[in-house]
């Protein structure tokens, strides 16, 4: 009975490690190449990239996987925004007033 239970909760952790991840299945018959639905650009099968949205896609006969390169904020008060550099794939959480200041906040995903 024990296994059972470890068995079922290691199957009901998995998803939460690819949290910030996901498929794109390809029609049947596969494809030569995938579409970034955040780009708009094409890539062929086999093919690795980093999108302007800070994932890192891979296409593949199956379709296209992308996942997050970095974490997404949360958790920051009302008071303050996050200013996100899309060419480096940071980020910075920071006063509305006063950007000078750094906020407490949390992350996810990555």
């Amino acid at each position: 009975m024990r296994s059972a239970v470890f068995i079922l909760l290691v199957c009901g952790l998995g998803p939460l490690v690819h949290a910030a991840c996901y498929l794109e299945s390809a029609p049947a018959g596969g494809v030569t190449f995938c579409e970034d639905s955040w780009d708009q650009t094409q890539h062929p099968v086999g093919s690795t990239w980093v999108n302007s949205g800070c994932q890192q896609c891979t296409c593949g006969s199956y379709g296209m996987e992308c996942c997050d390169t970095m974490a997404r904020p949360s958790g920051y008060p009302a008071d303050c925004e996050v200013l996100y550099d899309w060419k480096e794939c940071t980020y910075e959480v920071v006063k509305r007033n006063d950007p000078n200041i750094a906020c407490p906040h949390s992350a996810v995903g990555k």
